[in-house]
């Protein structure tokens, strides 16, 4: 009713600037098409103040949401990664969630060895538990995904392979470490730049093995025409590997 009323006063294209800076007071987020979805900070904080966010496409009430939880990468933030994901997630459905890192350089700290559980752990699940606790969010609990762009690609397998909640990981161009997996064998994504320098196809090629040895049984690997950024249509496939859309 706020955005009706808003609409009626301005009227008109030539008011549409200021009607986007009432549309960010109210915590939204206009996206493809003009639909709106809300964007907010999580309450859960670091031992060094940093958070994170969650986005919430339009007509989430509606129904029930898969959900991304992101981890951002070197000197990165979770708002970040929000941004770069958002248009995507309106357009195809779903709800994500993109913790910071407990490191204010935007590093991540994963466990050595299987018994290990870092702080950032620790914060990741605590803005889990605050995601699923929003009012009118339903999650879809066979579409749960963790999916971390270069250091944070180490993020998603440490995690998923120790929650059952999640059923799935992704490693976008990322570092993994293989000590710090637990018992759990979720489906796993892992993504190279063709032109990536940091994580080549070779290491992310060497991941894959390593993977299947280790007794996981669905593993896509994908090579993208990329450096060692995030495409749009690396991000479309791996949405689409993840919902089970073709």
């Amino acid at each position: 009713m706020v955005v009706v009323s808003v609409l009626l006063v301005l009227g008109g294209d030539a008011n549409l600037p200021s009607l986007h800076v009432l549309v960010r007071l109210l915590g939204l987020r206009v996206a493809e098409g003009g639909q709106t979805g809300v964007t907010r900070t999580v309450q859960a904080a670091t031992s060094t103040a940093r958070q994170g966010a969650y986005y919430l496409p339009s007509d989430y009430e509606s129904r029930s949401l898969p959900l991304m939880v992101s981890f951002h990468g070197t000197g990165g933030k979770g708002s970040l990664m929000i941004r770069r994901l958002q248009a995507l997630a309106e357009r195809e459905g779903f709800m994500i969630l993109a913790p910071d890192s407990v490191s204010v350089a935007g590093v991540w700290s994963v466990a050595q060895r299987p018994d290990d559980v870092t702080e950032d752990y620790r914060h990741v699940m605590d803005c889990v538990r605050e995601a699923l606790r929003v009012p009118g969010v339903r999650i879809d609990p066979a579409r749960v995904l963790a999916a971390g762009f270069s250091v944070g690609g180490s993020v998603a397998p440490y995690i998923a392979t120790r929650e059952s909640l999640f059923t799935a990981f992704a490693v976008l161009h990322g570092h993994v470490v293989l000590g710090g997996w637990g018992r759990l064998r979720p489906r796993s994504w892992l993504s190279a730049g063709d032109r990536d320098r940091v994580r080549t196809v070779e290491y992310m090629r060497s991941v894959a093995g390593r993977l299947t040895r280790e007794g996981f049984s669905s593993v896509e690997l994908r090579v993208f025409k990329a450096d060692h950024s995030l495409g749009d249509d690396e991000l479309a496939a791996l949405v689409a590997w993840w919902l089970g859309r073709h």
